[in-house]
């Protein structure tokens, strides 16, 4: 039952914005410093929260690619970095 919530959660947070991806994160961190909830639902939501994080991350990697892909020089791909 377990494992099916968790996937259940996951393709829901999948199809939330980036921005609202950052936001439930946001809430889930504050949730878990609170210290309010128990042992067992503070595991799901850092586990909720790693799963947050890593899909974030994702979209990041793509939109640079992305933004890589578009800087264009004499018509060749040029690749900078972004620091």
């Amino acid at each position: 039952m377990l494992k099916l919530k968790k996937q259940t959660s996951k393709k829901m947070n999948k199809s939330l914005s980036f921005e609202d991806k950052l936001e439930k994160l946001k809430e889930v961190v504050e949730d878990l410093e609170d210290g309010e909830i128990p042992l067992k639902e503070s595991t799901s939501r850092y586990q909720e929260s790693l799963d947050l994080i890593n899909q974030c991350h994702e979209e990041l990697n793509d939109a640079e690619l992305k933004i890589e892909k578009i800087m264009k020089k004499d018509g060749q791909i040029v690749t900078e970095s972004f620091d």
